[in-house]
């Protein structure tokens, strides 16, 4: 048995040791209007640990994100129907509670310099890469 003083000084260890926290993992949008690519990334998203929202079009995700838990990232395909990629990202830019989001850009389009003024955390072509996507994300996701 202690006596009072170790039992303060254990007392006051375990109140400022780290709390164990089951921690969640950390929530994607991928936005992409190609059904199977949209599949297939997420699956392996959610393999690699993180949670994996997704929406079709640009549209459909700014009704996702005025409804649901603020993603840590946004992947973004560029073309889409109805809300395509360029319009999400600039109406995202004038929203303050989202353009802090790093948001990254999956692109067809062969002259992506013209994406660079968005300002993305990157741009990647089609077909992706990834392994790089997922350092990408590992560098550019806040710290948990």
């Amino acid at each position: 048995m202690l006596d009072g003083g170790a039992q303060d000084v254990t007392r006051a260890r375990e109140a400022n040791a780290p709390k164990r926290a089951a921690t969640e993992p950390q929530r994607l949008l991928l936005i992409e209007d190609d059904f199977a690519l949209r599949a297939h990334l997420a699956e392996l998203l959610m393999q690699e640990g993180y949670y994996v929202g997704c929406a079709a079009d640009g549209q459909e995700a700014i009704r996702r994100l005025q409804r649901e838990p603020l993603p840590a990232a946004i992947l973004l395909d560029i073309m889409m129907p109805r809300v395509n990629g360029v319009a999400f990202r600039e109406a995202q830019m004038r929203t303050s509670g989202l353009r802090s989001i790093p948001t990254i850009a999956i692109t067809s389009i062969k002259d992506s310099e013209q994406l660079q003024s968005l300002g993305f955390a990157a741009v990647f072509k089609k077909p992706i890469d990834f392994e790089t996507l997922t350092e990408t994300l590992a560098r550019v996701l806040p710290p948990r």
